[in-house]
């Protein structure tokens, strides 16, 4: 085994390398008409504060895909705006997407990327400012993002989207200001798509709309960003609403891991989170390892499971045992995630191991 492993690195060292770059992504930007009149357009700003200059890949993204805008070049210690970009880079006469900007990794931190998004009527534009987010820090498998919709669903209306990184799935859930759960839906996104939903709590969530609505947006696969717009309806000024990362109470019942097999529960999830309070301990010298993950619905149907990006050939050889060929040089700890469905209900479930020799 160890063997192989050198023989892996003498053929990476070998192969030549390629400079990187950082990818930044603004969830939303358009170009065209809106609801009451509204006309909307956003403009990108970019500064660079370094005494070299450098230039900037962008790419446009909506629901079909991916289209290319040329590069950027910002001069050292300059500043570049570009305004209606979606209009004037990418030649869209009304449509809605993310922006990647690409910058090279050298510089990434040398790059401050603003945006605005705004209405422009008679009495003057309304804007709002939506900030680029580096794609690494962006909510993946097990985290929540929380978007909060507007105090008053008379006065304002709420647009919300997400942009995904990767191939993505999320889960839509709707609690009501009381705390009442109210909706769910679970959509799957391709990797560089965005979508809007105007409206989102009726177009998709089929619900009417109520005073200080919170929408959970659950990803359970890939990587995602999620943001909402909270608009108000007599000025058509916008207030934009970042997906505040997080984790929240699942819906499936985890009741824990049983490392032996003998019925007794070794680490639990006592706080439904997801997350088993206390890694398990599992030992190399009984190679392959085996485990039981306990799940069922929330009234008690039993979970479909398998490993997200499974380590070393984890597996389950039936509904709740699971096999694992760690690989030593693993280390001493690590982490396994899971993906349940129960009851048309799917969470992600978060297992740290110890492992031993």
């Amino acid at each position: 085994m160890k063997l192989r492993h050198l023989f892996l690195a003498a053929s990476v060292a070998l192969l030549p390398l390629a400079a990187s770059a950082a990818t930044f992504i603004v969830p939303a930007a358009g170009t065209g008409p809106g609801a009451n009149d509204s006309r909307w357009q956003s403009e990108l700003t970019i500064h660079n504060s370094s005494s070299t200059a450098v230039t900037l890949g962008l790419t446009f993204h909506d629901s079909s895909g991916a289209q290319q805008g040329g590069d950027v070049a910002v001069n050292g210690r300059s500043t570049v705006s570009i305004s209606d970009i979606v209009n004037t880079r990418f030649g869209r006469q009304s449509a809605t997407g993310a922006i990647e900007i690409t910058v090279p990794d050298a510089m990434a931190n040398r790059i401050a990327i603003t945006s605005r998004t705004f209405n422009t009527s008679p009495a003057g534009e309304f804007g709002q400012d939506i900030p680029a987010v580096n794609a690494n820090d962006v909510a993946s498998e097990g985290e929540t993002m929380f978007l909060q919709a507007p105090s008053s669903a008379t006065d304002a209306r709420f647009n919300f989207g997400v942009y995904a990184v990767s191939d993505a799935t999320i889960r839509w859930d709707l609690y009501r200001a009381d705390g009442t759960f109210a909706a769910s839906v679970e959509q799957s996104y391709a990797a560089g798509t965005q979508l809007q939903f105007n409206n989102g709590i009726s177009s998709l969530l089929g619900s009417t709309e109520q005073n200080d609505d919170a929408i959970q947006a659950v990803v359970t696969k890939g990587k995602a960003l999620a943001y909402g717009s909270a608009i108000n309806n007599a000025s058509g000024d916008p207030t934009f609403v970042p997906g505040v990362r997080g984790r929240a109470d699942i819906r499936l019942n985890f009741i824990g891991v049983d490392v032996n097999g003998n019925g007794t529960i070794d680490a639990a999830d006592a706080n439904h989170d997801g997350v088993l309070d206390q890694p398990i301990d599992l030992w190399l010298s009984g190679y392959p390892t085996y485990f039981k993950v306990l799940v069922t619905g929330p009234n008690g149907e039993p979970a479909s499971l398998e490993f997200i990006d499974p380590p070393d050939n984890a597996h389950f050889v039936d509904a709740q045992a699971a096999q694992w060929y760690p690989n030593p040089l693993t280390g001493s700890t690590t982490t396994l995630k899971v993906r349940a469905t129960a009851g048309g209900i799917t969470d992600v479930l978060t297992i740290p191991v110890r492992l031993h020799n």
